[in-house]
């Protein structure tokens, strides 16, 4: 057991959808320069688990798999996983399902939230068109599809001339409600070179486009996102720190377990680190919408649903933690009551 010392506290918050809101916001930012202005984006700041219009819920009722079963469904796809792994990922979870129904359940999952890849032609391409005078189905800014591209590419290999022409300017996703999200996270990742949007980290020269042209482009969607992550716990240890030094908060950070900090606090501030910790994730939340060109917060996601105060370090403040070799719980047997649930409610005058 990892216990507070004596006349000390355990303040800590989780990130609530901390990945999922720094992909959403990418996309909005990408889409209008507006929060929720994308289907994802409104999901994830108005979206309500009870009501089942939450991205979990959404996507579950779209295929008919468990809220529990999309979660990892989604959280695969954000950082880059293709089509194959949400077949593999439905025969996991159906074991009566054959290869041919989970491969259409993954193709409408995908053609729903990521949508379908369309392209913009280069010079050349458009000149094998008008030259080959093939019949080509566009959408409305002249992008596309991935059939109408194979057709050029087939019709274009039986000339020798033009076999190794590269055709393509520009790759995008359309249709689907996370298209934007997508689009983003693959305009950073190839760019040339890669950085997060918020601090400015660069990826190892090691998987950029120079040294990689268009390979391992799951890991450099996924470190779009997992260091844009990092850059967050960055950013709230740093406005911590100001904030302990400011108002002379006798506490310390303690550990960080991915999206969840705590820190060790003496027992008469641990209130007032509660609500550094509430002003710290504001803080956080507007760097990242400041640094995309947003110039506003919405208040659904400005503040922590709720801080917890404890003694010892458990998942949750209310657990009593009986097991095999502590069968009479936590109170019982070390005297160490519930923690608390502190919740901020901001006012407005």
């Amino acid at each position: 057991m990892v216990q507070a010392p004596p006349g000390y506290a355990l303040v800590d918050a989780d990130v609530g959808s901390q990945a999922l809101w720094i992909a959403a916001v990418l996309g909005d930012a990408h889409f209008a320069g507006v929060h929720g202005c994308t289907a994802f984006g409104w999901m994830t700041l108005q979206g309500r688990k009870s009501r089942g219009t939450n991205l979990h819920s959404k996507r579950a009722a779209t295929v008919g798999i468990t809220r529990e079963h999309t979660k990892v469904f989604n959280y695969g796809c954000i950082c880059g996983a293709g089509q194959p792994f949400a077949e593999r990922l439905l025969m996991q979870f159906n074991h009566w399902l054959t290869w041919q129904e989970a491969a259409e359940k993954a193709r409408q999952m995908y053609a729903v939230t990521k949508g379908l890849r369309r392209y913009r032609l280069l010079d050349e391409g458009e000149w094998l068109v008008r030259e080959l005078d093939l019949p080509v189905d566009r959408m409305e800014d002249g992008l596309v599809s991935l059939q109408d591209l194979r057709k050029i590419q087939r019709e274009a290999s039986r000339k020798s001339q033009w076999k190794k022409w590269e055709v393509v300017a520009e790759r995008a996703w359309m249709g689907g409600t996370e298209s934007e999200m997508f689009n983003k996270l693959e305009s950073i990742a190839m760019s040339d070179t890669p950085r997060t949007p918020v601090l400015g980290c660069r990826i190892t020269r090691a998987l950029e486009p120079s040294a990689v042209q268009g390979e391992f482009m799951t890991s450099r969607v996924n470190w779009v996102v997992q260091s844009s992550a990092v850059d967050y716990l960055h950013l709230m240890l740093v406005a911590m720190k100001w904030l302990f030094e400011e108002y002379a908060i006798d506490g310390r950070f303690c550990i960080s377990i991915h999206d969840e900090v705590r820190y060790l606090v003496r027992e008469e501030d641990r209130y007032r680190a509660a609500l550094a910790l509430q002003i710290t994730n504001l803080l956080t939340r507007c760097m990242f919408a400041y640094k995309l060109g947003l110039n506003d917060l919405p208040q659904s996601v400005a503040f922590f649903s709720t801080v917890d105060i404890d003694q010892c370090l458990r998942k949750e403040v209310t657990m009593d933690c009986k097991t095999p070799s502590n069968p009479t719980g936590m109170e019982r047997r070390y005297g160490i009551p519930e923690g608390e649930h502190n919740t901020f409610v901001p006012r407005y005058s």
